[in-house]
């Protein structure tokens, strides 16, 4: 009998002891006995670890059967949570999964509609129920926490649906297996002679051992085509394919090229894939069956069996960045992997982030342009509208957000059949509910942050913690009945000012709390494609990646919204964020054009748009950057200390600040309330570390929190090169 270190999926650096009659090798996946639960770890050591009488050491359970970690994951699993400063356990639960991925013969709940949505008709449905119809439509089946995370139905609502005969329930087997994916490699895509060329220089990189590679071109110029050239590269060679991609909803166009070039649906990892379909996911790429994976970031911590070659589409994108349970950057982690695994990582974008450019001037990264849209596209012409001079116009249709040029313009599009988009990155109808008598504003009891008016559910919903209310019909504070004023737009209220204005227009919102799901949002991009669909409204969902060959106009109805953050990207994810929208247009062989509503017309940021001048932007941002010593001129760590109890927050945030490290290469900046200073019922307060290029700013850190005793009931987390400020 020997003693093992065990690596559970649980918030510790440590391994725990367990002993084994059977001999075991690390990376092992195993089954074990933690108090009352029974976990599934990793055997991460040989030999004792703590210094406890053999005899009390627990026995394992079970060994599982399933492929053993590799030692590349096992070292990846190690470096992501020493880099990031994380629990090593937590990124071990990351890399295993759902628990039942491991655990055999399992079984889960599903639920689906035993009565059609179209059967309804003369059956009274509440709102809450008709969310249910309409996610379950079509004869999808899911878990029901998926189900109530997806609508904001409750337990009792399923169980009472259950019990009216709208709904069935059924047990199924989660631990089936996934067929060896067959992929079709006779296929070739046809491409310009600049795709060739950027084609065959990322060919010749797979099975060559480690490199970085920014695949830089502009919207439009068939960026992917070009990457799957690599992608059947590596499949040729018989290794695995991850690709990462932002958001669920660049999935769905995607899916469909990668079809028509390889004949196969790759596999897809995101956060609505139910557990059936993460466990069967999990098990292929681990057995070497799934080829192909595509997914949003936490598909990077599969245990790929023959990893050969990763892509981060739009690797630009902050949603790359996890700012929950382990803090990392998805992009970072990428590089990480692939250079543990000794492979290529392409990083395809048309806006890339400094920190990505500073790296090819460095050398560290390799690129690869592409300048020329696809066929005869050509880049859209970009107009600024001045909203001082070019002021929205009251009508019947209301107070208007639409400056009269943009009104113009929308409806010569509409006349010539051509589509139109309008962006604005802000949900619900309205940002803010104000009482015009008393000046009274219904704010989140959770957060320091204004309830969102959503008109088409009747709520206010805080958008940072999800807490709900009905839209109360008088002032709360003085009893006004009508009082009670939206101020501002979200894209409802865009949508409702464009359905007043062309009514016979097609009009559709993406936005994620109205196309709540994958399906949804996949089948208004549908419909926009097949030009069911004349105005699309909708957030930054839009920015990314669509292709709309008949969509010919976009507007901006706030460019300006980003401009004015004081964070330390907001003009890089400006810039990025209007570039790409603006990128929407004219992909087809009809030129595009682009307004952007501003208050600013000469600001530097929107001057770079709409010019489609690169370069001058990140001058100005390098020179910004470089005078204040910040990424990727210097290093970056949040603190972020909180805690239920305000006072304790306080005293171990300001305890800190006294002890924090100051030298002519370390700074350290705070305490202070954080911006969102009431989080989810927490208090927050801020202190930011700055170092030198050359400083290891986790062992500062390390050193730093050593030296301070954290009382229980506060709660330090530590977040290495900061995105959000809030």
């Amino acid at each position: 009998m020997a003693v093992y270190g065990i690596l559970l999926p649980l918030p510790f650096n440590d391994v725990f002891d367990y002993t084994s009659d059977e001999p075991l090798a690390p990376g092992q996946i195993v089954e074990v006995s933690f108090g009352r639960e029974i976990l599934v770890g990793a055997v991460w050591k040989i030999g004792q670890s703590a210094d406890i009488d053999a005899q009390k050491i627990k026995p394992v359970r079970q060994i599982v059967n399933l492929p053993k970690l590799t030692p590349e994951m096992m070292d990846f699993i190690n470096k992501t949570a020493a880099y990031n400063m994380a629990p090593r356990g937590l990124v071990l639960k990351m890399a295993l999964g759902h628990k039942s991925n491991q655990l055999p013969r399992q079984k889960v709940a599903l639920y689906g509609l035993k009565i059609k949505n179209e059967n309804l008709d003369g059956v009274r449905i509440s709102e809450t129920r008709q969310a249910v119809f309409d996610f379950l439509g079509g004869g999808f089946e899911a878990e029901k926490d998926d189900i109530i995370a997806a609508t904001g139905a409750s337990g009792n609502v399923i169980n009472a649906m259950i019990k009216s005969g709208f709904l069935y329930k059924r047990e199924v087997l989660i631990n089936e297996e996934a067929e060896e994916q067959k992929v079709n490699l006779n296929k070739t895509a046809l491409l310009t002679e600049e795709q060739q060329q950027a084609a065959e220089i990322l060919m010749r990189k797979v099975g060559n051992g480690f490199s970085a590679t920014l695949l830089d071109g502009v919207t439009g110029s068939g960026k992917t085509e070009v990457y799957f050239e690599a992608i059947a590269e590596a499949l040729g060679q018989g290794k695995q394919v991850l690709v990462l991609v932002p958001e669920i909803s660049l999935t769905s166009q995607w899916l469909s090229r990668f079809e028509r070039r390889f004949g196969v649906t790759p596999f897809i990892w995101h956060s609505e894939v139910g557990v059936r379909e993460k466990a069967k996911t999990w098990k292929a790429v681990a057995l070497n069956k799934a080829k192909v994976v595509v997914g949003a970031r936490s598909a990077l911590f599969l245990p790929f069996a023959g990893l050969g070659i990763i892509v981060v589409d739009e690797s630009h994108d902050h949603s790359f960045k996890q700012e929950s349970l382990v803090t990392y950057q998805g992009r970072d982690m990428a590089v990480l992997r692939a250079h543990l695994e000794k492979i290529p990582i392409i990083l395809s974008t048309a806006t890339p982030d400094l920190e990505t450019i500073v790296n090819v001037e460095e050398g560290k990264y390799d690129c690869v342009r592409l300048t020329k849209r696809y066929a005869r596209a050509v880049l859209p012409e970009i107009k600024i509208i001045d909203l001082k001079k070019d002021k929205p116009q009251k009508g019947a249709w209301g107070v208007s957000f639409l400056a009269p040029t943009l009104v113009g313009e929308l409806e010569k599009n509409l006349k010539r059949s051509e589509q139109s988009m309008l962006f604005l990155n802000r949900r619900g109808y309205a940002p803010l509910l104000i009482c015009r008598d008393c000046g009274y504003r219904i704010q989140c009891p959770h957060c320091t942050a204004w309830l969102a008016e959503h008109r088409m559910t009747g709520e206010l919903i805080c958008h940072h913690c999800g807490f709900k209310m009905f839209t109360p019909k008088r002032c709360p504070d003085c009893g006004s009945e009508d009082g009670l004023t939206a101020c501002g737009p979200g894209v409802e209220r865009i949508a409702e000012e464009v359905r007043n204005r062309f009514p016979d227009a097609r009009t559709a919102i993406l936005s994620s709390d109205i196309t709540t799901n994958y399906k949804q949002i996949s089948e208004v991009i549908r419909r926009t494609a097949d030009k069911e669909i004349d105005i699309l409204i909708g957030t930054q969902i839009l920015a990314k990646g669509h292709n709309f060959p008949d969509l010919t106009l976009v507007g901006v109805i706030d460019a300006d919204l980003g401009l004015m953050g004081t964070d330390l990207r907001s003009s890089e994810q400006t810039y990025q964020l209007l570039a790409q929208v603006s990128g929407r247009a004219g992909r087809g062989d009809k030129k595009g054009v682009v307004y952007l509503q501003t208050l600013y017309p000469d600001n530097p940021v929107l001057q770079a748009v709409i010019e489609h001048n690169r370069q001058k932007f990140i001058d100005i941002e390098k020179n910004s950057r470089r005078l204040l010593k910040m990424p990727p001129y210097g290093k970056l760590a949040a603190l972020i200390i909180s805690s239920t109890n305000q006072q304790a927050a306080e005293a171990a945030a300001y305890y800190l600040g006294k002890c924090a490290p100051h030298t002519e290469l370390i700074e350290a900046l705070g305490p202070a309330p954080a911006p969102m200073s009431l989080l989810r019922g927490r208090y927050r307060y801020r202190l930011l570390l700055k170092t030198a290029r050359n400083v290891n700013i986790q062992e500062v850190l390390k050193k730093w929190l050593s030296m301070v005793k954290i009382k229980s009931n506060v709660r330090v987390d530590v977040d290495i090169n900061p995105y959000s400020f809030m």
